[in-house]
């Protein structure tokens, strides 16, 4: 005589409660997801924009000449950095859509010796001050990336606009 037949597998209950159990974890989760991944966004390009700035800084000492920094005439999402004599040497692209860079200047200019005319510029997204970035550029040439939500001077980020 054989003996009791034994079933392994799951049941369509049990298999209905891990996956009700997956959605409420889904629900919470990707709205987490999601600002994180903006917060990243915002804080990659102000990264980028700080490594932009260093770069025509270092250009500037090392070929002892000025380069200037600013909008390009043709494209309002395009940062340009160029020697003096109007070659570009590196851009910087901006999607307006994910973000918004505003500075407080129309040009900045470092000089072969490192300095620069003092500027501000702010990383924001829809106005979202809470994670903006702020730049400042000092007289000196020297570049402070602020924290999210934050001024240089440590004060909370008022505006996304200067």
């Amino acid at each position: 005589m054989s003996g009791p037949v034994t079933s392994r597998g799951f049941t369509l209950i049990e298999l209905m409660i891990v996956l009700a159990l997956l959605a409420i974890v889904s629900f919470i989760a990707v709205p987490n997801f999601m600002d994180f991944i903006e917060r990243n966004r915002i804080q990659t390009q102000a990264q980028e924009l700080q490594a932009f700035l260093l770069y025509a800084r270092g250009e500037a000492v090392s070929r002892n000449t000025s380069i200037t920094v600013a909008l390009d005439e043709d494209a309002d999402d395009l940062w340009v950095a160029k020697r003096s004599s109007g070659e570009v040497i590196r851009q910087l692209t901006q999607n307006p859509e994910l973000v918004q860079i505003d500075s407080s200047v129309d040009e900045l200019r470092f000089r072969s010796n490192g300095t620069a005319n003092a500027a501000n510029f702010v990383v924001c997204k829809d106005g979202d001050t809470g994670r903006g970035f702020s730049l400042q550029i000092q007289a000196s040439g020297a570049i402070t990336l602020s924290q999210a939500g934050k001024n240089a001077d440590g004060n909370d980020l008022n505006s996304c606009t200067l």
